[in-house]
């Protein structure tokens, strides 16, 4: 896993990891002020998008306190429970266990097997793309990050905003 954590640090790797991380954090301040708010974000090496209808003072206010708060140790707050990480896992491991399940002679009489193991699958997922994001997809460390300028643009209907991230060595 050492190996793995240094290649996770290196560019663009660490740099997406963090802006993640930001990115969760703002998501998690934006709903917790308002938890009708539907949000998608995406980070990049630059930072991350908002998708969603949220005001760019709204999304700047989140955003430099979630820099603050992770920065004065509030690491939970880069996790988050409907990120994508948990649903990839959730699909890879329902495909795999509907795989399993179904062998190598596919036949209606295993679907209540395959309905099993892909229920378990989707049950153990959560706590494994937690940890994945944990480990792999998110980093909290916003040590040297600034919130920069934030770009308003549209995806289809949808209002969608660019958060740069700056950082410092």
């Amino acid at each position: 896993m050492n190996k793995l954590a240094n290649i996770l640090e290196t560019p663009p790797f660490g740099m997406v990891r963090r802006n993640h991380g930001i990115e969760h954090a703002t998501v998690h301040i934006l709903t917790a002020r308002n938890p009708n708010l539907s949000l998608v974000g995406r980070a990049d090496t630059k930072g991350f998008y908002i998708l969603g209808d949220v005001t760019e003072r709204a999304l700047r206010a989140a955003a430099l306190e979630a820099v603050t708060r992770l920065q004065n140790g509030e690491a939970n707050l880069a996790i988050h429970p409907r990120c994508g990480t948990n649903l990839v896992t959730a699909g890879l491991l329902a495909g795999v266990a509907a795989l399993i399940a179904m062998g190598r002679k596919p036949s209606i009489r295993k679907l209540p097997d395959v309905i099993l193991a892909t229920t378990f699958a989707a049950f153990i997922a959560q706590p494994i793309g937690l940890q994945l994001q944990a480990r792999v997809t998110t980093s909290p460390d916003a040590r040297g990050a600034r919130i920069g300028a934030i770009r308003a643009s549209r995806w289809g209907n949808l209002p969608m905003q660019h958060v740069d991230v700056e950082w410092s060595a």
